[in-house]
């Protein structure tokens, strides 16, 4: 680019040099005087945007009409405008080739002597020729100096033409005082062009010093836009880097969700909010956190985010609602209500209503971090649940562990167990313990009664004296037995099919309120049964009650107490076949009743059983009347058959805890446990009277004998601390019962007030 620009100033150069050896020294002198001017008016040159203003043509022209030749004008302009910089050179070129290119159209289409008109059309083409020629050298100039940018040819034409029409009038006077007084009326005539380029100038820099006011203005507004976007950036930055620590960092889900709403609260300020999250289970019921003046009542906050199903679709970007578009208002008044869904890409945990007076919050950047803000809770929320798992995993591992364990010591503790009561006891209090339920109690089955008596608990022993008294009829049973509940191997019985009430531990079914519970909540009424099942045999049933984490147990859990059931069942058989054993053990030689030494041993034992609990024992001893007649009379071997038949409807109608015992000879004895006075004289005269009713058969003599007995009965610890004084005082009412009559009951007490007559 260089290389262009000094070749035109080359060029003009030369050319200048050649005219001024040319001209005549009239035109040589005029030329360097009209220099002088161009080089005053220079000074007065008016740059507009892309184009300048320059007053040259009011001498060039004029020296161009005067002398009739361009070289007067080009040599005028080009030392008039150059100043020693390849710049001013370049441009001063420029014009200078301008004004002598157009100067010798000039001069080639009207001659010097030509009439005004002539000169006045010339003088036409000669500003026409002007214009075109500075759009032809600014179209080279750009080219050779690389600029793709368009000319404003409007703009260009504007202000050149605005100043053409400027100089006409003043190139017209010059040329006429010229005429008359010489060169020196040609610079008075250029004075007012002086005056008036220097008015411009003065206008045109005041307009350049208002525009430059202006853009600082402008570039000052912009530069507190920035800073005020720039604050504003740095306190979203603050709030941004405050929420990683305080959200993140929270560990329950409302003060997490207390924390975002006091960082929301720095955006915008805070007038009414609610957040309803979600279980991983979407059927239960979400629970609803509320901040500020939250007017609807958690009900109603339900319904409405239930009914606009965000549940399953959240909206993942905030929902913007102003005053009047509000479908479900928080508080009262005008507001803008934000609606945004808490969730991951994976889940959704809930939604945040947010409202506000504070209009900041409608700026995009403003509704994106409270966006960043919600779905960083929504990350903390996870984080927590995912740890709250991982707590209940290694808390259900390590309870795993701890019932296995449990379970291996119960086996353990069961070898060489063979008391029913005992074994069932350990088995319940394990449970318990390991299991988490607060009433546990095993129920077995009586098949003469047909019934299931309660015989061991853990969680029962304020009322358990009661409790086990109150036995359950199988028929009962049955209906809490139904494949409806059937649960694994056992049985879930829910509240809104039975109840329990303070005084029956089972009663008829009831409807109940649900509206409040959860679905997997235990309820006060639910029942969990597990059935004892030896084969097909149902040896009696396992009950729990009273979860401690209050939920209805799992599949899992019920199958664990399935394992409890099975060692309760291993325990049964156990027992069972040690009494068997027992039973054959100390069995009488000719009757199924217990021998001697069994009696003596069982009696001892129920002494101290009753000694804890201060319950009544009672005693029965029992003699056949003129039992010697009947073996004088028929013989021995019809006396040992009315001794089976009599020992087989004593035990048909004892209980399952009464002991039958063969005493010696014809006298057998019977224990009661927990039977008072009153119950054991009533049992001993039924079990008199059934024996009177009874036929003996005696199929070798083809006819039937009929027996009485005398009893005499002793109650512990009334009538004796020990098995001693208690078969001597049951012994001593016998006596007193044959003496006085025979076939009839004596109580020992009776016999001593009677004695002591």
């Amino acid at each position: 680019m260089n290389r262009w620009k000094i070749g035109v100033v080359a060029v003009a150069a030369a050319l200048c040099v050649l005219v001024l050896i040319e001209q005549t020294p009239e035109q040589r002198l005029a030329s360097l005087f009209f220099a002088a001017l161009v080089f005053v008016a220079s000074f007065l040159r008016i740059e507009r945007g892309d184009t300048s203003v320059g007053f040259e043509a009011a001498i060039a022209f004029g020296a161009l009409i005067i002398f009739h030749s361009p070289s007067v004008a080009f040599v005028a302009v080009f030392l008039g405008a150059a100043w020693p910089r390849l710049d001013r050179l370049y441009n001063a070129a420029q014009l200078a080739l301008s004004y002598g290119v157009v100067g010798l159209l000039y001069t080639l289409a009207v001659e010097r002597d030509a009439r005004p008109s002539a000169k006045m059309a010339g003088f036409v083409l000669l500003l026409v020729g002007y214009v075109v020629a500075q759009l032809v050298f600014a179209s080279v100039r750009r080219y050779f100096e690389g600029d793709a940018s368009p000319i404003d040819f409007r703009r260009v034409l504007f202000v050149q033409g605005q100043m053409l029409l400027l100089v006409t009038p003043v190139v017209a006077i010059e040329v006429m005082l010229f005429e008359r007084w010489g060169i020196t009326s040609f610079a008075i005539a250029f004075v007012p062009v002086l005056l008036v380029a220097h008015s411009m100038r003065n206008e045109e820099d005041a307009a350049k010093r208002n525009n430059e006011l202006l853009q600082r203005n402008r570039e000052m507004e912009e530069s507190w836009q920035q800073n005020s976007e720039l604050l504003r950036r740095n306190r979203e930055l603050a709030i941004v880097m405050e929420s990683s620590t305080q959200i993140l960092s929270a560990e329950t889900d409302h003060e997490t969700l207390r924390r975002l709403m006091s960082l929301a609260t720095k955006l915008a300020k805070l007038k009414a909010a609610t957040v309803v999250t979600w279980e991983a289970n979407l059927e239960a019921a979400g629970t609803v956190y509320r901040f500020g003046e939250c007017l609807p009542t958690d009900q109603e906050v339900l319904r409405w985010v239930d009914s606009t199903g965000f549940a399953q679709s959240a909206p993942s970007r905030a929902i913007v609602l102003q005053s009047d578009m509000r479908k479900f208002p928080l508080s009262g008044g005008d507001a803008i209500q934000l609606l945004i869904g808490v969730q991951t890409p994976e889940v959704i945990y809930g939604v945040l209503i947010f409202e506000t007076e504070d209009r900041s919050i409608l700026q995009a950047g403003s509704l994106n971090l409270l966006t960043l803000l919600v779905n960083q809770t929504a990350l903390s929320l996870q984080d927590q649940l995912l740890r709250r798992e991982m707590r209940e995993k290694t808390i259900l591992l390590e309870s795993n562990a701890a019932t296995m364990t449990t379970i291996l010591d119960v086996s353990n503790s069961l070898i060489g167990q063979f008391d029913v009561d005992t074994a069932l006891t350990h088995i319940a209090q394990s449970i318990r313990k390991a299991l988490g339920f607060e009433v546990v109690v095993f129920s077995l089955h009586e098949p003469r009664r047909d019934d299931f008596v309660r015989r061991a608990q853990a969680g029962l022993d304020d009322v358990w004296e009661e409790v086990r008294k109150k036995h359950v009829s199988s028929e009962s049973m049955q209906a809490f037995f139904n494949p409806e509940f059937h649960v694994s191997n056992s049985y879930f019985i829910s509240h809104s099919v039975l109840r329990q009430s303070e005084h029956d531990f089972f009663v008829h079914p009831e409807h109940g309120d649900d509206q409040y519970l959860k679905p997997d909540e235990w309820h006060p009424n639910d029942i969990l049964l597990v059935p004892l099942m030896s084969g097909d045999e149902m040896m009696g049933y396992l009950s729990v009650r009273d979860p401690h984490d209050r939920r209805i147990p799992s599949i899992d859990k019920v199958k664990t107490l399935e394992i409890f059931a099975t060692q309760a069942v291993t325990a049964l058989q156990s027992a069972r076949q040690y009494e068997e054993i027992k039973r054959l053990t100390f069995i009488d030689a000719l009757t199924p009743a217990y021998n001697h030494r069994f009696f003596q041993d069982a009696l001892s034992k129920e002494i101290h059983r009753h000694g804890r609990t201060r319950h009544s024992l009672a005693l029965a001893m029992l003699d056949i009347d003129n039992f010697k007649r009947v073996n004088d009379s028929f013989g021995h071997p019809v006396g040992d058959e009315i001794l089976k038949g009599l020992v087989e409807e004593l035990m048909q109608n004892a209980r399952d805890s009464d002991v039958v015992a063969r005493y010696g000879g014809e006298e057998f004895a019977i224990i009661f446990p927990d039977t008072p006075a009153s119950s054991a004289h009533d049992a001993a005269n039924r079990m008199r009277e059934l024996i009177e009713r009874r036929d003996f058969p005696l199929p070798a003599l083809d006819r039937t004998l009929h027996i009485t007995v005398s009893i005499g009965v002793a109650v512990y610890p009334h009538d004796g601390a020990n098995p001693a004084e208690l078969i001597s005082r049951a012994d001593a009412a016998l006596y007193f019962a044959k003496k006085h009559g025979k076939n009839q009951v004596a109580m020992a007490e009776d016999v001593t007030s009677a004695e002591a007559m």
